[in-house]
Parts: structure tokens; C-alpha cells; sequence
């Protein structure tokens, strides 16, 4: 009997193992995806239940045929956030702004594809341009070096529905001085002059054009009033340094008289009159700006003032006293040097033009689908004014205005004229049919640029003018292409 137990132990520890192997092997013929694909030889397993039915493959979801799944689709939350489907929690999309870390919810209307690079969004406010950029992975492209927005002048968008930039005239409220202050000679000056030993410049507090010093001349009339046959010179010399980047040298001038053939003033440049007499003759009254283009590096600069330059034996009778003074001697940059312009040409686009009237009415020049427009029409409550767009050029060789103008004006009633540093230079009336291209010569140095239409420019008293008979004309002026050729040598 002992020996029967052991037998029968042993055969039932040999069916379990050989259960056991073969619930591996189905396990391990499941796992490769075999399962249902019995080796042939091979008994096929039973897919019944043992009671002739074929298994419920529907079982954990009570025994109903399970519902096929929909898609994901993007609802609009009801919070400002993006919710994708299948019940998960709502996705925030983030925004970063100038490559902060804050993020925001944005509700998509639909959502923007990103793109990688940054977009420029304006700031009605302060006109300024702010970057929104999209977050992604890979850094975004460098965003380019900000330029400066022109802001509309006088409400000139308002009254023409146009701006000035969209039509490509940069109009601001008011011009940026670009020169810096080099002498006030108001203490030892740190550059390099040279007064001279006969009839030397010398400080001085008679007149200043600002503080309470400026530079004046070594010529005195007690000492020359009487002395003929000779010219005498008063010189004051400057040496650019090396390092010298060029650029224009501005000034202030106040004197007596500086009549020929008595007196005369001009600055050399090297040896090189670079302002000459003829554009400093005259009576001026107060101080004067003048100016000179010196090239980068070391050069020579010398302001003149000479009495009796043609050397007559006698000269005629002045009433007027005899003296130069010089003040605040400042520096600018060429302008096609500080707009980092290679070209010789400057447009619209590279000139910037403030807009204004002057007189109480507020007559500026409008944006039209032509270029700008004003009107006589616009002085309302004037017997005389204008309207005035100006800028400033700083050029080394001086050059060639070009434009375009259209008029409909009669003088003395009204016109158009071109000013240089308040000189005009240049007056257009009449009856045109059409555009006429026209070009003005600007000299090198500082040119303050002045477009004016006038209304009665000038000033007769409104009986003379009515004596005149009936205008015809439209009083008005159209420019455009307005643009700047420097010269090259």
C-alpha cells in the first residue's frame, strides 16, 4: 500500500509539471501572436466552453458590443484656455511676450499655426513696435535692430485721411539735433587752437550768443581806421585730431558790418576756402549760423576775419563798428554717414520733415494720392502766412534737390518757394497743368531745407491787392519725389 501512495504521488507531480510546461508554452506562444494559429500536428484548442458555445468576446463591457470611439476634436471652454478631447484637462496654449517666462490663456478663433518667426504688433499709444513671439522648441530668428517711428505732425492724418508714412513722407513733430557742442569758450578749451601773435583772437564777455564768453577777433577799428594800402588778417586755427570721423562744423557769427570792400570773413579748410565771403556778405542782424564740411582725420581749420582785403589806399566811410565774434562751435555727423547710407541718394524715407504753420491758423500740407497738397484757402483768419515742411542735411559735397511740383497760384497773391538756412533760393507760381521736375544745387556744410507755400508773401495790405482784379487760380501746390543727390568725388 506504502508503495501504491508513492506511485500515485508521483503521477500526479508528473501531470502537474506537465500542465504547468504546457500553460508556458501558451503563454509563450500567446506573447509571440500565435495564439489562435496552432502548429500543425498539433491538437487545435477548443474554442468552445465546453458546452458548445463559441467564448463572449464582448466580456467586461456586459456583454454589449462596445462603442466605437470618436474622434478628437477642439471645443471652445468655457475658460479662456484650449480644451482637446477625451475628457482630459484642459491644455493652456502659452504665449510668451519679448522671450519673458509669463504665459497666458489665448482663446483660439481658430488657433494660429506658429510660426517661428517673431510678429511685430503696433502700440497706438506710444507708437513704438512691440515683438509677440510664439514659444517653440528652436529660438526664433534675431529679431531686427528697431528704427524709430515718425510721429504725425500737426493732426496732418487726420486732415488728409492719409498718413505721411504710408505715402513715404517721414514727418515728425519736431527735428533731433545731431551735433554735439565742441567750444562754448566759456573755459580753457580742450582742443587744439591757434590764435595767432599779430592781432590774435581772444576771449571775450562784450557779446556771447549763449553763457556769458565767445571768441572775438584781434581786429580793432581805433587801430585801422586810418590805414590803407595793406589788407590785415586775424586768424584763428583748429587741428582736427587724427581720430577725426568728419563731419560739419556749425557756428555762430556776430559782426559790425563784414562789408566789402572794407571787411570780409570766410573759413579754409586745408588751405581751401570752404566758406567764402560772398556768403557771409552783409549786414546781419544778431548772430548767424554758419558752417564747413571737414573730412575724417587731421586737417587744418581757420577762421579769417580780414580788414581792407583788397588792399585800397583809401577806403569808404562806415558808420559801422568794426568786429567778429565766434560762439558755440559745435559738430554733426554727415547725414548719409548717420543713416548708415551707402548710397549718394536719400529719399523720403531716410529724410525726416516736420510739418507746420506759421500763424495762428493751422495750414499744413496734406497727404494726397499725389504726394502733399496745401492751400491759401486753409489761412482762414491771416492776411499772410505759410505752411512749411523743413529738414536738415549735413553733407560733405553738397549736392542736388530733386522734386516734383504742381502750382495753381497767382503772386503776389500766393506761391511756393525753396529756402536754404532761411535764404530762398528758388519760387514757383503760376498755372500748371501738370508736374514739372525741377532741381535746386544745396551747397556742402549744414542746409536747413525749408518747402513754404506762402499766402502773400509779401505782406501787402488787402486794398493793393484787391486793385489787382479778381485770381483765377485755385491757390494751391502739389510736391513729390522729393529726394537728395549728394555729389561724389
Amino acid at each position: 500500500n506504502k508503495k501504491d501512495k508513492d506511485n500515485s504521488k508521483k503521477d500526479k507531480k508528473d501531470k502537474k509539471d506537465k500542465d504547468k510546461k504546457d500553460k508556458d508554452k501558451l503563454n509563450k506562444n500567446k506573447n509571440d501572436g500565435k495564439v489562435g494559429k496552432p502548429d500543425k500536428g498539433k491538437d487545435k484548442p477548443n474554442e468552445n466552453n465546453g458546452n458548445g458555445k463559441k467564448p463572449n468576446k464582448n466580456k467586461g463591457n456586459n456583454g454589449k458590443k462596445p462603442n466605437k470611439k470618436k474622434p478628437n476634436k477642439i471645443e471652445e471652454p468655457k475658460s479662456n484656455s484650449i480644451s482637446i478631447g477625451g475628457g482630459n484637462k484642459p491644455k493652456p496654449n502659452n504665449i510668451s511676450s519679448g522671450g519673458g517666462s509669463n504665459s497666458q490663456n489665448l482663446r483660439p478663433d481658430p488657433t494660429p499655426r506658429p510660426t517661428r518667426r517673431p510678429k511685430a504688433a503696433k502700440n497706438d499709444s506710444a507708437n513704438d513696435v512691440v515683438v509677440v513671439s510664439v514659444s517653440v522648441n528652436k529660438p526664433a530668428d534675431p529679431t531686427p535692430r528697431p528704427t524709430r517711428r515718425p510721429l504725425p505732425a500737426n493732426d496732418v492724418d487726420a486732415l488728409s485721411g492719409n498718413s505721411g508714412e504710408s505715402s513715404g513722407w517721414n514727418f515728425v513733430k519736431s527735428l533731433v539735433d545731431t551735433s554735439s557742442q565742441l567750444d562754448g569758450f566759456e573755459r580753457t578749451s580742450k582742443l587744439v587752437w591757434d590764435i595767432g601773435t599779430t592781432d590774435p583772437w581772444r576771449l571775450s564777455n562784450t557779446f556771447s550768443y549763449e553763457g556769458s564768453k565767445s571768441l572775438q577777433s584781434g581786429i580793432n577799428l581805433a587801430r585801422y581806421d586810418l590805414a590803407g594800402g595793406e589788407p590785415v588778417f586775424s586768424n584763428a586755427t583748429l587741428t582736427t585730431p587724427k581720430k577725426f570721423e568728419g563731419g560739419v562744423l556749425s557756428f555762430m557769427i556776430l559782426a559790425g558790418q563784414l562789408e566789402l570792400p572794407n571787411e570780409a570773413f570766410f573759413v579754409s579748410v586745408d588751405g581751401e576756402v570752404e566758406l567764402p565771403p560772398s556768403l557771409t556778405n552783409g549786414n546781419p542782424d544778431g548772430w548767424v549760423e554758419y558752417s564747413v564740411a571737414v573730412p575724417e582725420g587731421k586737417h587744418k581749420v581757420t577762421w579769417s576775419h580780414v580788414y581792407n582785403p583788397f588792399g585800397m589806399k583809401s577806403l569808404p566811410l562806415s558808420t559801422s563798428v568794426v568786429g567778429l565774434w565766434m560762439d558755440d562751435l559745435r559738430y554733426a555727423p554727415f547725414t548719409s554717414d548717420r543713416l548708415d547710407n551707402t548710397a549718394n541718394v536719400l529719399g523720403l524715407s531716410d529724410l525726416k520733415m516736420t510739418n507746420s504753420a506759421d500763424g495762428v491758423d493751422s495750414a499744413v500740407w496734406k497727404v494726397d494720392s499725389t504726394g502733399v497738397v496745401a492751400s491759401t484757402s486753409d489761412f482762414n483768419n491771416e492776411d499772410d502766412g505759410s505752411a512749411d515742411i523743413q529738414f536738415v542735411l549735413n553733407s560733405r559735397f553738397g549736392g542736388t534737390l530733386k522734386y516734383k511740383v504742381k502750382a495753381d497760384t497767382t503772386a503776389p497773391h500766393d506761391d511756393f518757394a525753396i529756402l536754404l538756412n532761411g535764404d530762398v533760393r528758388d519760387a514757383v507760381f503760376g498755372e500748371m497743368v501738370s508736374f514739372e521736375h525741377k532741381e535746386l544745387v544745396v551747397p556742402p556744410g549744414k542746409q536747413v531745407v525749408t518747402l513754404r507755400h506762402r499766402k502773400n508773401p509779401g505782406r501787402f495790405g488787402s486794398g493793393l491787392l484787391n486793385s489787382l482784379g479778381e485770381v483765377g487760380t485755385m491757390g494751391k501746390t502739389w510736391l513729390g519725389d522729393l529726394s537728395f543727390v549728394e555729389n561724389v568725388y
